[in-house]
């Protein structure tokens, strides 16, 4: 187990780490940085962390393990920053938490501590953001995706992977090239899908009070619209390191609307119930697949 740890950014997936850490093993040193660490002492009042400072001044003295729980992109500059800082113990890990992984692991790959550090991405979460809504069951039973690259040994990758089966987390270990490509389909599209939605209802009805449409929204809408309340921050930078992957599932998504637009049209010209019975007959049986 890794003695003192610092987690910087401490929002929804670094709190809940932190107080899973604390739960397992409360005598774990934890610090936090943060942009605005004053906004941070309600987690030294719960006993969640030990301290907070200003992530414009890490300390890499004595720490074992890194988490950066941050947008990709300032990740990426962390992770390089934490790389250069000649205070890092030799033994010291760097993990992220981030949903997207190749673009992390090309920037430090050629880094002579490269080895330092291994990807991570909890499959864990919710629309909310922020240390106030983080809690230790966000991680009970979550997958956590690690992604290690040619640098790494395996026992850097066993104590990660030790560490996060500690908080109770279920692990795949995978390329990070297959991570990106998957999280694309599973996570990233979901959430692009629920923003699009949003959109286009607010397009649709914008010209009605909201207070007006309540009577019309049901559960169903609001778990299609849920996601589309998830940070823009975060998200704006997924999308970007993503883009690739993303713009390929959203092209066959854009397939799979044009499809049941054409199944609909055909059923309704020539009165063929049947065909929308056979649509949606085949999609439930590739959702029982999934949710057996």
């Amino acid at each position: 187990m890794f003695n003192r740890i610092a987690i910087i950014g401490l929002g929804l997936i670094g709190g809940s780490i932190a107080r899973m850490v604390k739960k397992k093993c409360e005598s774990v040193y934890i610090t936090a940085y943060g942009r605005k660490p004053e906004s941070l002492y309600n987690a030294v009042k719960e006993g969640f962390i030990d301290e907070v400072a200003s992530i414009d001044a890490i300390d890499c003295k004595n720490v074992d393990l890194f988490i950066v729980a941050t947008p990709v992109l300032s990740s990426i500059t962390i992770i390089n920053s934490l790389l250069n800082d000649p205070q890092l113990e030799s033994g010291a890990l760097i993990i992220d938490a981030g949903s997207v992984k190749q673009p992390i692991i090309d920037f430090v790959i050629n880094h002579d501590k490269a080895h330092r550090f291994v990807g991570c991405h909890p499959m864990a979460g919710s629309e909310k953001s922020g240390y106030t809504f983080s809690t230790h069951s966000i991680l009970t039973g979550a997958w956590v995706i690690i992604t290690p690259h040619q640098k790494n040994n395996d026992a850097d990758i066993a104590a990660i992977k030790n560490f996060w089966e500690m908080l109770e987390c279920r692990i795949h270990i995978t390329d990070a090239a297959t991570h990106d490509k998957m999280v694309a389909s599973t996570s990233h599209l979901p959430h692009i899908v629920s923003s699009a939605l949003m959109e286009c209802f607010f397009s649709a009805h914008n010209d009605v009070n909201p207070f007006d449409m309540q009577p019309f929204i049901g559960k169903g809408f609001k778990d299609m619209t849920r996601l589309a309340g998830g940070s823009p921050d975060m998200w704006a930078d997924i999308v970007l390191s993503n883009n690739a992957n993303i713009i390929a599932v959203l092209e066959d998504y854009l397939q799979s609307v044009i499809k049941v637009t054409d199944i609909i049209r055909e059923a309704a010209q020539s009165a063929d119930r049947g065909l929308l019975c056979q649509y949606f007959e085949e999609v439930q049986n590739k959702w029982n697949k999934y949710h057996a």
